[in-house]
Parts: structure tokens; sequence; C-alpha cells
């Protein structure tokens, strides 16, 4: 019965609901109290389904506090969707609703603004306007949502509604006003309205940058001069101006510099993950070669005779037969193995290495050479019990697999080479630029 009460909400079907609830009055009573990762009315609300949610609502209010797995009410998927009318049967019940926060610590008039649902957030902010002041995750406030999420719109509505000068300069976790993101996404008009409404310029967030210098260098340069001049005319706390005319005035790193570091660090994580799972495969694979070498242990004492000379019981067969392979397979086998725990124990040191990508670097290579080995110990494996019918077969597929590899191996060399004299280059290109840039305007004058 409960799966027929959930399709009926997804088709909003009224007469189904009621048929329903006939034949078991307490079915919304057993939904509240079941483990369910949402209620029907939840899947109503955001599918826009107006009479079926005023129908649940007249019988089982409690249904509208109801959090999905997400943390979600009915109220914020409503909200999320634009659906006004619903909205407005939701916030009847309990206007108190506005305040109660998801996953992701945002209420449904963050998730309106979000969205840019002009509509629906200018309902939910007039009925309980104090909840549009908390903050979601990272200290950001609703207009930072705005902002980041480019919704004009809304954030003129809530800048005309809660628009006094503490919370419209309130900075997030990382120092960052609602001036801040708008420059780092370009938003030129935003910036222009957002000045002219009374948000400070000359905040700096905690890299010591200001909205408006995170404009004057780099990529924003020339975005830079698309804003009011009289919006650059404003000074940082160094007491530099802005000149439009004139963007040297100092150097600063560009915008999305942070991004690329923790692009930077994303990768080294990933890598680091990567190479342990590697290391670890083939360090036990090395482990197994050396105790049950190819050809196995002999099981019994010989003493030898004119045919088959005398060998000991748990020696290598191969060592036995092949002297001269088994003494290339325990080489390379060992070298894997070594390189293998080399890299293992890098990583979980405990020292600080990992920070560095140099050490990620100097792993990477080891893993070559770990990899070489363990593709030559197999090799020299084949090779040894291959049929003497079948060498002449056996050394051209080697030949042939040793110029792949050779040819894998010089074009992945040839690729890191490439991007370590591109990385030098823009190095350089930028010291050039910072040296130019920090000299001083008489300097450039002839």
């Amino acid at each position: 019965m409960e799966s027929e009460l959930y399709e009926a909400a997804a088709k909003g079907n009224v007469h189904s609901l009621l048929e329903l609830l006939v034949k078991d009055k307490l079915l919304l009573d057993r939904i509240m109290t079941g483990n369910h990762t949402e209620t029907p009315l939840h899947i109503a609300a955001m599918l826009g389904h107006l009479e079926f949610v005023e129908e649940v609502l007249a019988r089982k209010a409690e249904l509208a506090r109801e959090q999905d797995s997400q943390r979600s009410t009915p109220l914020h998927l409503a909200a999320a969707k634009g659906y006004l009318n619903v909205v407005a049967s939701l916030l009847r019940v309990s206007p108190e609703i506005c305040f109660v926060r998801d996953k992701y610590e945002r209420n449904p008039l963050h998730v309106a603004a979000m969205k840019g649902h002009v509509d629906v957030l200018e309902l939910l902010v007039r009925a309980r306007p104090d909840a549009a002041r908390s903050v979601v995750e990272h200290g950001q406030t609703i207009l930072h949502l705005c902002v980041k999420h480019n919704r004009p719109e809304t954030l003129k509505l809530l800048m005309d509604i809660l628009g006094d000068e503490q919370f419209i300069n309130t900075r997030d976790e990382y120092g960052d006003s609602i001036l801040h993101l708008a420059a780092a996404d370009r938003q030129t008009k935003t910036i222009d309205y957002l000045i002219d409404k009374g948000v400070n310029p000359n905040i700096a967030n905690s890299r010591g940058f200001t909205a408006v210098g995170l404009l004057a260098h780099g990529e924003s340069a020339g975005r830079a001069l698309e804003i009011n001049p009289q919006t650059l005319e404003n000074h940082d706390p160094s007491g530099r101006s802005i000149d439009p005319n004139n963007m040297v005035t100092g150097f600063h790193p560009p915008v999305g510099e942070e991004g690329e570091r923790e692009r930077k660090r994303k990768w080294q994580n990933t890598m680091h993950k990567t190479l342990m799972v590697v290391a670890i495969l083939l360090a036990t694979m090395a482990f197994q070669a050396s105790i049950t070498p190819p050809g196995g242990l002999w099981q019994d004492d010989f003493s030898g005779n004119e045919n088959f000379p005398a060998h000991t019981a748990g020696e290598s067969v191969m060592a036995d037969k092949y002297p001269i392979g088994y003494k290339r397979f325990v080489t390379c086998n060992t070298m894997s193995f070594v390189a293998s725990l080399s890299i293992i124990m890098l990583l979980i040191s405990g020292l600080p290495l990992k920070r560095r990508r140099i050490t990620t670097w100097i792993a990477m290579l080891t893993m070559w050479a770990a990899i070489t080995f363990t593709a030559a110990t197999y090799a020299i494996s084949i090779s040894v019990f291959t049929p003497v019918s079948e060498l002449q077969t056996f050394n051209e597929a080697i030949g042939y697999a040793v110029l792949a590899w050779v040819v894998l191996m010089a074009l992945l060399f040839l690729c890191h080479v490439v991007r370590l004299i591109l990385k030098l280059v823009r190095k350089v290109l930028k010291f050039v630029r910072k040296a130019s840039t920090e000299r001083r305007p008489e300097d450039l004058m002839v």
C-alpha cells in the first residue's frame, strides 16, 4: 500500500490518495515512523502537485517538517523548483521550516536564492527574514551564494530587504566578501552595483587581496576597464590608487592561483594513493615469485647420477636446470621488490615529504623502474621454459614487446620533458612580468 501511495504522489493523484486513506487511516503515520529516504510529501512538493500537497497537509501537517536522506524538507524541494503556490501552502502550515538546514547547512531561502527564484525567495524572506541571515558551509551568507551562482536578480532583492552595512560586508572563512567573489568571477556589472549599494571595496581577504586588486592584474586587467572608472578610484589598504589607465601599480598573483594550487594538491593525493596500491601489488607479486620460482621446488633429496645432478628438497628447479636464467630472474625480481618497498616506505614514512611535488616525481620514477623489472622478470621466466622448437617465435615476440616498451617509455619521457620545458618557460615569463610591473613609471619613460 505504501508503494501505491508513493505512486499517487508522483502522479499528483488526489483521488488515489483518498482511497488509500479510506483503506488505512494510519497510512501517513506509518510513513512518518517508517525507514524511508523521503516522504510522499517530498515527492509531491518536488513535482509541484499543489492539490496533493494541500490534501496531505490537511491530514498530517507534521510531514512538512520531515527531512529526507539529504536532510531536505519538502519546502527545500519546492523552493528549489520554484513552485510558488506549493511554497505558500507549506509556509502556512509551519513558517519555522525556513530555519531547517539540509546536509550542506542551507535552509530553503538559500536554495531559492541559488536557483534564482525571485518570487519564491521574496515570499520566504517576508515570512522569516532572520533565516536569510544564517550562514552556510565555509561561513558564506545567502549573498555569497547569489554571487557565486551568478543570480543578480535574487541578489538585488536581498540587498533591498537586508542591505545593512554589516551584513553586506560579511566575509567568509577565507576572508572573501561578496565583492571578492564577483571580482574573481569577472561579474563587472555586479561589481558596479555592489559598490553603489555600499559594499566596501577596500576589504582585504586572507590572502591580502582587495576585490578591486583582483581585477587589476593578470587576465582580469582588461575586464577591469569595463567597470565604472569611479569604482577604480578607490584605494586598497596600502594606500595605492588603482588607475584604470595604468594597471601596473603593483603585482598580485593571478586570481586562479589558489585554484591551481588546490588542483595540484588533489593530483598529488590521487597519485600517492595510486602509487601505494600499485607498489603493494608489485611487492606482493615479487615476494610470491621469490618463494615459488618458475618451475617450482624439488620435492625430495637426490644424490645424483650420470644423467641428473644432485639436488636437495626445497631448492629451485630453475636454479639447477637454468643457472644463468635463474640469476637474471632473481636479480630482476629483487630489483622490482626493493623498488616497490622503497615507494611504500617513502609514502608511509611519516615525514612531511608528501607535501613536496619532488617526492611524487621520485616515487613515480621508482615505480617506472619497478614495473620495468617486473616485465623483465616475466620475460626471463617465459624464455627459460619455452621449448627449443618455439624459441625463434618467442624471440620475435619478445623483440616486438621490447620495441613497444621502449617506444612507450620514450613517449612518456618526451611528454614529461615537454611539460618541464613549458613550466620553466611560464616561470621565466612570470618573472619577467613581475620585474616589469615593479619598475617605477618614470623608469619606463624615455
